[in-house]
C-alpha cells in the first residue's frame, strides 16, 4: 500500500473538548431584558409583527439579539407584511397568469398578453427573506439548536444535558 503514513499526536487535545464547550456556554451573553422600541417608520401592520417578534425574543430565546439587530428585525417585519399582503391578493385571484390588453392588431382585433401573476413572485421572495432573517435572528429550530440548549430555553436554570456533557467515563 502506497502513501504517506498518518501522523499520530498522542498529547494533542481535541478541537472541541467538553471544557471548551462549557467555557463557550458560560461566556455566551444572554440579555435578560431589553427595550426593543419600534422604529417610527413602521406601519401599523409592521408594528403588529414587531410586537410579536419582541414577545418571542423575550420568551423563547431570552433576548439573544441586541439593539444592533434592530435593522434585521425591521426587515423581517416588512418582509412578513409583504408576504401576508401577497398571500391575501392570491386568495382573491389565485390565477398563475394574468391577461392584459395591449392594444389592437392591424385588423382591429384586441391583443392580449399573458404575464405571470406578480403576487406569486412577491410572496415567494418575501417568504424566502423571512425564513433567512428568522434563521439569522435565531427563530428557526435549527438556529436554536446551533445556539445551544441554554439559549433555546434560557429561562430554565437546570440543564438536563449538562451532567451528560461533564461526565467522566473511562
Amino acid at each position: 500500500m502506497a502513501g504517506r503514513a498518518p501522523k499520530l499526536n498522542a498529547g494533542k487535545e481535541l478541537h472541541r473538548s467538553n471544557k471548551d464547550l462549557a467555557e463557550r456556554e458560560e461566556l455566551t451573553p444572554i440579555y435578560q431584558r431589553q427595550e426593543f422600541r419600534p422604529p417610527k417608520e413602521l406601519t401599523k401592520a409592521e408594528r403588529k409583527v414587531w410586537k410579536f417578534l419582541v414577545q418571542v425574543f423575550r420568551e423563547t430565546v431570552n433576548c439573544r439579539v441586541s439593539d444592533a439587530d434592530v435593522d434585521m428585525m425591521v426587515l423581517y417585519c416588512r418582509a412578513k407584511v409583504a408576504t401576508d399582503e401577497a398571500d391575501a391578493a392570491l386568495k382573491e385571484d389565485p390565477r398563475a397568469y394574468l391577461v392584459y390588453e395591449c392594444g389592437e392588431d392591424k385588423d382591429g382585433n384586441p391583443k392580449q398578453v399573458l404575464k405571470a401573476n406578480p403576487n406569486i413572485k412577491k410572496r415567494n421572495d418575501n417568504a424566502a427573506l423571512c425564513i433567512r432573517l428568522a434563521d439569522q435572528l435565531g427563530l428557526s429550530p435549527q438556529a436554536r439548536a446551533k445556539a445551544g440548549l441554554q439559549a433555546a430555553n434560557a429561562k430554565r436554570k437546570d440543564d438536563p444535558f449538562r451532567k451528560l456533557m461533564k461526565r467522566k467515563d473511562t
